[in-house]
């Protein structure tokens, strides 16, 4: 059996982080704990927290990605080996096809699943509900997705979509008032800082998941600056917004809209600025790394949503390098 790694999530002021040898030494609050270097994929670091020097050279010996993250839960920084990923073929043609028609046709093709997996989701949610109203929302937003042009230009047809998108947004999140209890959601979305606790949730969450979308990139040898849908974003990590659009609703939104309907979200897991804190910030990651790596049937066969992205990624530079059909990730409820 091949064997399983574990993400370390180091959430607590004070704590510190040094090599042991071929060991990691965790300490905080007076206690240790060790991890072998063979057994860790990633450290996920929040709060205020310490690492030496040799910590640092071993994770990157090993391949082991270190991550900071904000208090929204977005990466603010990250260590990994000198040595590049990929190819420079690879970076060379993505800035190629970031204002071409192959561009826009990647671009078309993730938007169109993260808009049809916004109508799967609604529309598993009406079935179980057997509500009429999310049923019709959900084809009011499966409409959007069939007007999205597959072919053209950024400069043609890049508004368009990005005004379709927000169109499809907008509907999605209005809906999902008819699903959240108006205590923890005021029906619409909101960003940084949230207006409540629902998004206070999805906005940490989705920076977890940008975490490993971004890593995915860089693993595939993609650079996550060259845009192409989010190419506006000047000094952004622009091509992981593109990419990341795929994965919302099926990795985080229905997990979060199950810890809202399962009575496992509180008022008291945020600040008084909507930002996650404490108990809630340890329910939001632990939930979406268990999202993230259980095992489900996608695309007819056994894998994990952390497999999905990585594999997405890799498809995505065999477009650009070779010219292969891109399938986007559509994900589809039973």
């Amino acid at each position: 059996m091949p064997v399983s790694l574990m993400d370390i999530v180091v959430n607590g002021y004070g704590a510190s982080l040094r090599k042991k040898g071929n060991r990691f030494a965790l300490e905080h609050g007076g206690e240790v704990q060790e991890f072998s270097a063979d057994m860790v994929r990633q450290f996920i670091l929040s709060d205020s927290v310490s690492i030496t020097s040799g910590a640092m050279k071993l994770a990157a010996e090993k391949g082991i990605d270190i991550v900071v993250l904000s208090r929204s839960g977005m990466p603010v920084c990250r260590v990994y080996p000198c040595e590049p990923c990929g190819t420079v073929t690879t970076r060379k043609n993505q800035l190629a096809a970031a204002s071409t028609a192959a561009g826009y046709h990647l671009s078309a093709a993730m938007v169109s699943a993260k808009v049809t997996n916004m109508a799967n989701l609604l529309a598993a949610l009406g079935k179980s509900r057997n509500n009429h109203d999310l049923r019709s929302a959900a084809e009011e937003i499966r409409r959007l997705a069939d007007a999205i042009p597959p072919e053209g230009t950024p400069s043609m047809q890049g508004a368009l979509i990005r005004g379709i998108e927000g169109r499809a947004s907008r509907v999605y999140f209005a809906a999902l008032s008819l699903v959240i209890p108006p205590d923890l959601y005021r029906g619409r979305r909101s960003q940084h800082p949230a207006e409540d606790v629902f998004n206070a949730y999805l906005n940490y969450c989705y920076g977890i998941l940008y975490n490993e979308v971004e890593k995915a990139c860089i693993l595939a040898g993609l650079d996550p600056y060259i845009g192409f849908l989010h190419a506006e974003r000047y000094g952004k990590r622009s091509f992981v917004y593109d990419v990341i659009e795929q994965f919302r609703q099926p990795v985080v939104d229905r997990m979060v809209i199950t810890l809202a309907v399962r009575g496992r979200m509180q008022r008291e897991d945020t600040d008084e600025r909507w930002y996650l804190v404490g108990e809630g910030r340890r329910k939001a990651i632990a939930s979406t790394l268990q999202r993230l790596d259980e095992e489900r049937v996608i695309g007819g066969r056994t894998t994990s949503f952390r497999s999905a992205v990585l594999e997405n990624a890799r498809s995505i530079v065999n477009y650009l390098n070779e010219g292969a059909v891109f399938e986007p990730f559509v994900y589809r409820w039973g």
